[in-house]
């Protein structure tokens, strides 16, 4: 299990600034054999309250400047100017943790710990079983994270701001809570630290002269600080109390006076009046509660959902963007004329008679069902395998195929080459993170239409039809390399950029190269490759059914779901993009970085068409923007990263939203 521990020193001790990191780190040291994977800490001055954590190990994460950093600003001048072994006239308190992934994902500080809420921070040794029933029980708590301990400090609080003392409110707690639990708790409000255990794995010292208290959750860790090779000078001859099973201990930080109380109902409580201190003005600074506050007040379209980070975008005085002005609606073409080409190259003998580009998507599935049901046509259906058709795809496409009595081509890549090529992109990436060229993790599926033509040609069938719906477009992607949006009179095929545009993502796309040379690797030909298949090759000898044909959202998952038992995806109720293996990775870091994803481009879009209210996408976006960690855990498998890594390079990534005023 995990390992916390806590250090106290309190007016006049004897420690300096070398001293005191010099403890801290052999608590980590010592405390890092029950956890590697990440490791975290809190430290309480008098005005304020630090909490740094990391997805590494304590011995990597104290050598970090991340950490140097935190320390330095927690201290902020409290050993300054002391000479070496002067007393200071303030308390330092510290709670440290060394986490063993148990629940939630270590690559997300916001999953690790100290976890900071409301009025207090917890580090927390155990699991607890029942932490889905409690959120459900308590419904008008609402988690932030994953780790369980939250749940502890959460309810620890309600009972707080109910009214409760601090032991009641951690009793009543623990008597809901199932499962192994040590906890250790700073209170902002009071100068407070609280231990509680049900398993009696919490262990304390106080040095003989009553100035510093340390504890841990094994019994040797503390007997190395007071006698063994790692000895701190202060803690020689600290006696050792074990907190025993049911017990918790409410400790002032200004004095060091210490009270037990019991667990359980009707328990005796022997508690010292804490003082007041660490009031309300104190700062706390945690990340993961400012990131999610900034992204919540992300100011955004009053028409559509569109926030302040896309890029290009502007909002008039009313607070409509100019996305919103500039659209003109969808034109739908004659629902006749394109009847009229299928008339004219319908077999007669139910010979193909044209090629579909079939990816296993929902748009393509259901132009598949309407060219043979609605336009009894005999299609053959084309798919480009380039390593990320996930199996939920092929799934379908058999499934579609299968019922319809559909042909199936496929054109397969060197599956290996493509994900080895997308891992060095993607690598070289997380060494310099940058929102314009996430576009290279794709680059490999555009020979898509290179390949279409060359079937066509080989089938020799003489129309291929494509299913996009142009509601889906997403501009944004080449709009943070600071191309614009192409204007809406060129809207109509998928790859239609003006000959400036292209000019200008091939200026960006190398000036970024150059800027990380990692980007510079055997992938270079395909990327190239792929860049003249998808931007080099006109598009006009395709018919594209939905700018005929009306798309409903609804009526198209009913249809493929009802009719052919179509599958969705586990980890999300959207149905857009589940065939995409790399879809749930990108919006991950679109996400993370700038507060929005592709849902919010194209429920946008929807409002503007009409078929969507606001209130309807606001309420979808924020269902559809939960990041899908099954998917993306699958997508680091498949292309070989660290994904524990990779998520907290995605984390670390600087945010568009943070600063901004909402």
């Amino acid at each position: 299990m995990c390992g916390i521990f806590g250090l106290v020193v309190a007016p006049g001790h004897k420690f300096d600034r070398a001293g005191w990191d010099r403890a801290v780190k052999e608590l980590f040291l010592l405390s890092e054999s029950r956890g590697k994977e990440a490791a975290g800490i809190a430290i309480a001055t008098v005005d304020r309250i630090v909490v740094h954590k990391d997805s590494v190990s304590a011995s990597r994460m104290l050598r970090t400047e991340d950490y140097n950093r935190a320390v330095g600003r927690a201290l902020n001048g409290h050993f300054k100017g002391k000479p070496n072994g002067a007393a200071t006239d303030d308390f330092v308190a510290a709670i440290g943790h060394c986490r063993l992934v148990t629940n939630g994902l270590q690559g997300i500080d916001a999953n690790n710990q100290p976890v900071r809420r409301d009025g207090a921070v917890i580090v927390h040794n155990g699991i607890v079983v029942n932490v889905d029933a409690l959120w459900a029980r308590h419904s008008n708590l609402k988690n932030t994270a994953d780790v369980d301990s939250e749940v502890i400090v959460a309810l620890i609080e309600k009972r707080r701001a109910a009214g409760a003392s601090i032991e009641a409110a951690i009793r009543q707690t623990f008597e809901e809570v199932y499962g192994e639990s040590s906890v250790a708790l700073l209170f902002r409000d009071v100068n407070a630290l609280a231990l509680a255990t049900n398993t009696g794995s919490l262990f304390a010292a106080r040095a003989p002269n009553d100035k510093a208290w340390f504890f841990a959750s094994e019994k040797h860790i503390c007997e190395e600080l007071i006698s063994g090779r790692r000895r701190v000078p202060a803690f020689e001859g600290a006696e050792i109390t074990q907190v025993r099973a049911g017990e918790g201990l409410l400790l002032d930080i200004s004095s060091l006076a210490v009270g037990k109380f019991g667990l359980r109902a009707g328990a005796t409580l022997l508690m010292p009046q804490v003082s007041p201190g660490l009031g309300m003005q104190r700062r706390i600074e945690d990340k993961a509660e400012r990131i999610a506050e900034a992204r919540k007040n992300l100011r955004r379209c009053a028409k559509c959902v569109l926030p302040e980070t896309m890029p290009f975008i502007e909002f008039d005085g009313a607070g409509v963007c100019n996305y919103c002005r500039s659209h003109e609606p969808l034109r739908f073409q004659p629902i006749a004329e394109i009847e009229a080409v299928f008339d004219r190259y319908r077999s007669k003998d139910g010979s193909p008679d044209c090629l579909v580009a079939f990816s296993g998507g929902r748009d393509s599935s259901y132009g598949l069902h309407l060219l043979k049901t609605k336009f009894r046509m005999t299609p053959i259906a084309y798919t480009y395998d380039w390593g990320m058709v996930t199996d939920l795809a092929r799934r379908n496409q058999a499934r579609m195929c299968g019922k319809l009595g559909i042909e199936h081509i496929w054109v397969s890549a060197d599956i290996k080459k493509k994900r080895e090529n997308i891992r060095l992109n993607v690598s070289a990436w997380l060494k310099k993170p940058d929102l314009g060229i996430i576009p290279l993790f794709m680059a490999g599926d555009k020979q898509f239409f290179k390949y279409c033509d060359s079937v066509l040609e080989s089938t020799k069938l003489p129309l291929s039809v494509w299913c996009t719906n142009r509601m889906e477009k997403t501009d944004f992607k080449t709009g943070f390399l600071g191309v614009p949006p192409a204007d809406s009179t060129m809207r109509t095929r998928p790859s239609t950029q003006s000959a400036f545009s292209k000019s200008k993502i091939v200026y960006q796309y190398g000036k970024r190269f150059l800027a990380n040379p990692a980007l510079i690797n055997r992938s270079i030909p395909d990327t190239l490759d792929a860049f003249l298949s998808y931007y080099g090759r006109g598009q006009g000898q395709h018919s594209f059914l939905f700018d005929y044909h009306s798309w409903d959202e609804d009526e198209i998952n009913e249809i493929l779901i009802s009719a052919y038992d179509w599958e969705t995806a586990r980890d999300t109720k959207c149905t857009w993009r589940i065939g995409d293996g790399t879809a749930p990775f990108y919006n991950y870091i679109y996400l993370t970085a700038a507060g929005f994803t592709e849902h919010d481009t194209f429920r946008s879009n929807q409002i503007r068409e009409g078929v969507l209210s606001r209130e309807r996408a606001l309420s979808l976006i924020e269902e559809e923007n939960v990041p899908r960690w099954a998917s993306i855990r699958e997508y680091t498998q498949i292309i070989n990263i660290d994904f524990d890594e990779t998520i907290r390079a995605i984390d670390r990534m600087p945010k568009l939203y943070m600063g901004r005023s909402g």
